[in-house]
C-alpha cells in the first residue's frame, strides 16, 4: 500500500503479541465518557502493567471521550487510545511513548513537554495546541482516519493537522509527516531533522530557527510561509514549492517607477506593480505610491507601509504579520483573506475611494 493512501494500514503485530492483543481488545473500553476519577484508576492499572506487577492492565480505549481531563505527569506509554477525543486536555509532562493514538483529537490541548516518542499518531489532530518542548521524535503522523461504529467510511479530517499550533522547541525529528497540515502554526526552535514532509502544507505558518537538515521536503508547500534565514539555510528546499523571491534593489526601483508612471498616465504607459506570491518580508515601502498594486498572496511579514498610498491595492490572502501600516491610505483596498496578525493600522485611511465604487474590503 502506498504511503499516500487515504488510510495507511495498521502495523501487523508480532506473533508473540497476538494473544495479548486479542485479550486487550476483548477488554477494550468503547465509546464511553471517562471521568477524572476513572482516569486515575486506569492509570494505576496501566502502570502496574508497565512494571509487570500482577493484576495490571494495558489500557485500550476506542472512540472514548476524554475531553477536558487532567493528564499531567500520567504515564500511558504503550497504551491504546484509538479515535479518542482529548480536546482541551492538560497533557503537561504526560507520557505516551510508543502508544497507539490513531485518529485521536488533541485540538486546544496543553501538550507542554508531553512525550509522544515513536507513537502511532496517524490522522491525529493538534489544531491550536500548545506544544512547547513536546517530544514527537519518530512518531508516525501520516494520513489516517477511524471508521466509527455504524459508519461505512471515515468522516472528517484524514491528514494530521497542526493548524494554529504553537510549537516552540518541539522535537519532531524523524517523524512521518506526509501531507501534514501546518497552516498558521508558530514553529520556533523546533527540530524537523530527518522528517518526511513530502506534500506538507505550511500556508500562513511562521518558522524561526527550525532544523530541517535531512528532511524530505519534496512538494512541501511554503508559498505563504514566513521563514527566517536560519530556517532556510538548514534545509534542502530545491524540490519544495516556495514564493517568488523579492526583486533586488535596482529592479525594485524600476518596478516602483514604472508603477507610478502607470498611475499618472491613466494606465496608458508604465506597468502595474505585480508583487503577487512574492516573499517581501521586511521590505520598506514607506510613503511609496502603490495604489492598485497587486500583492495577492504575497508574504509581507514585518513590511513597512507607513504613509504609503495603497488605495485599491490587492492584498487578498496576503500574509501581513506585524506589518507597519500606520497612516497608510487603504481606501478601496482588498484585504479579504489577508492575515493581519500584529499589524499596526493606526491612523490608516479606510472606507470608500472617492470617484469609484470601491471600499476597503476585509
Amino acid at each position: 500500500m502506498s504511503d499516500r493512501s487515504p488510510t495507511t494500514a495498521a502495523r501487523q503485530p508480532e506473533p508473540s503479541q497476538t494473544a495479548r492483543s486479542k485479550s486487550a481488545d476483548n477488554n477494550a473500553i468503547v465509546g464511553r465518557r471517562i471521568s477524572q476519577e476513572a482516569l486515575k484508576k486506569l492509570c494505576e492499572l496501566h502502570e502496574r502493567y508497565l512494571k509487570g506487577i500482577p493484576n495490571g492492565w494495558c489500557v485500550v480505549m476506542k472512540e472514548c471521550d476524554l475531553s477536558g481531563l487532567d493528564f499531567r505527569s500520567l504515564n500511558f506509554a504503550q497504551g491504546h487510545f484509538i479515535g479518542c477525543d482529548f480536546s482541551g486536555c492538560n497533557l503537561e509532562d504526560a507520557h505516551f511513548m510508543g502508544a497507539n493514538l490513531f485518529g485521536a483529537n488533541f485540538d486546544h490541548c496543553n501538550m507542554t513537554r508531553t512525550n509522544f516518542s515513536r507513537a502511532d499518531l496517524r490522522g491525529a489532530n493538534f489544531a491550536d495546541a500548545e506544544m512547547t518542548d513536546a517530544q514527537l521524535d519518530g512518531a508516525d503522523l501520516r494520513r489516517g482516519a477511524v471508521i466509527k461504529r455504524g459508519a461505512t467510511a471515515p468522516t472528517g479530517r484524514e491528514n494530521s493537522t497542526f493548524r494554529g499550533a504553537r510549537m516552540f522547541g518541539t522535537n519532531m525529528s524523524e517523524c512521518k509527516l506526509l501531507d501534514a497540515d501546518f497552516e498558521g502554526a508558530s514553529i520556533s526552535g523546533t527540530s524537523l531533522q530527518g522528517a518526511d514532509l513530502r506534500g506538507a502544507s505550511f500556508a500562513g505558518a511562521e518558522l524561526r530557527g527550525v532544523e530541517l537538515k535531512g528532511a524530505n521536503l519534496a512538494d512541501a508547500d511554503f508559498r505563504r510561509a514566513v521563514m527566517d534565514e536560519a530556517t532556510v539555510s538548514r534545509g534542502d528546499l530545491m524540490r519544495a514549492t516556495r514564493p517568488r523571491p523579492a526583486p533586488g534593489p535596482e529592479r525594485m526601483k524600476r518596478i516602483l517607477i514604472a508603477h507610478l508612471e502607470w498611475i499618472q498616465t491613466g494606465e496608458k504607459q508604465g506597468t502595474r506593480a505585480d508583487f503577487s506570491r512574492m516573499d517581501l518580508s521586511r521590505v520598506d515601502f514607506s510613503r511609496q505610491v502603490l495604489a492598485s498594486a497587486n500583492f495577492h498572496e504575497a508574504i509581507l511579514a514585518d513590511a513597512n507601509f507607513e504613509g504609503a498610498i495603497l488605495a485599491a491595492a490587492d492584498f487578498s490572502n496576503a500574509i501581513l504579520y506585524r506589518a507597519n501600516m500606520k497612516s497608510a491610505d487603504l481606501r478601496g483596498a482588498d484585504l479579504r483573506g489577508a492575515d493581519l496578525k500584529g499589524a499596526d493600522q493606526s491612523g490608516a485611511k479606510t472606507g470608500e475611494l472617492a470617484g469609484t465604487r470601491l471600499a476597503t474590503r476585509l
